[in-house]
């Protein structure tokens, strides 16, 4: 995976609308890197999302949704490391 993509690049790979990438954005679940004006998403960010996506397919739930419980338990795997 690249360090970075743009909303594009993210959109093609994981099969989605970039109207979606821009929603979560809008929403403050993806938030990018600017540089030179131009947004850009992480690799981190990309996986996350691509576990969503894959979560809201096989489980037929809303992407947001997904996205929600995605970042949950990497927020849970990331808290029980540091104990």
């Amino acid at each position: 995976m690249p360090d970075y993509y743009t909303p594009q690049q993210l959109a093609q790979k994981l099969d989605i609308a970039e109207s979606t990438i821009a929603e979560l954005k809008t929403k403050g679940l993806l938030q990018p890197t600017v540089k030179d004006g131009r947004s850009y998403f992480s690799s981190r960010q990309a996986y996350r999302l691509r576990a969503a996506v894959r979560w809201a397919r096989k489980d037929k739930i809303d992407l947001q949704e997904a996205f929600a419980r995605v970042e949950e338990r990497w927020l849970a795997q990331a808290s029980a490391l540091k104990d």
